[in-house]
């Protein structure tokens, strides 16, 4: 089963608060796009030495995770964007660990769930299969800022620093990619 899933309404980012007890799925409000959240870029490695003929012979070597952002429309009030900088503030001032990730694409609206401490993506309950595509990632939020505009709505950017790898999620398939 393949699906198409846009970047559109229903695309929803969700944040594991850890910073609360008992932690708690947190969908971000009013996100004005966000990325490249599974994009990354490997390092390249020169072995050209005198030996190699008329090219440079390049390897693959770590990958850099990506730092994916987007816009907020900034809702002081809104209890998402109040766990989004208590979260920040959190990852910055008590040591708290990388915040777990998922962006639920627009193919289903199910939300994740906290399974054994673990953000888990939505899954249905026999035959289990992935019930919603997308993408899931730690990291740490890297940016909040509000910015003030004239003739506009208070927006604040808003950045997360992905650490490790990205876990895809594909509506009806049984595994996940790692990459």
């Amino acid at each position: 089963m393949t699906t198409t899933a846009t970047l559109t309404p229903g695309t929803v980012l969700y944040v594991l608060d850890a910073s609360v007890s008992p932690h708690v799925v947190v969908a971000v409000a009013a996100l004005k796009g966000f990325s490249p959240a599974g994009g990354g870029k490997r390092k390249k490695i020169d072995i050209s030495n005198f030996d190699s003929a008329g090219y440079n012979e390049n390897v693959g070597g770590r990958a850099d995770p990506s730092e994916a952002s987007g816009q907020i429309i900034l809702l002081k009030s809104n209890s998402s964007h109040q766990a989004l900088k208590r979260i920040m503030e959190a990852q910055v001032s008590s040591g708290l660990a990388n915040a777990q990730f998922f962006l639920g694409d627009n193919d289903a609206t199910s939300p994740p769930t906290i399974v054994t401490g673990t953000l888990t993506p939505p899954q249905t309950a026999s035959p289990k299969h992935w019930a919603r595509s997308g993408l899931s990632f730690t990291g740490y939020i890297a940016q909040l800022t509000p910015k003030y505009e004239d003739d506009n709505a208070v927006m604040a950017d808003f950045s997360v620093q992905i650490s490790g790898k990205t876990t895809w999620y594909v509506k009806g398939d049984v595994i996940s990619k790692t990459y």
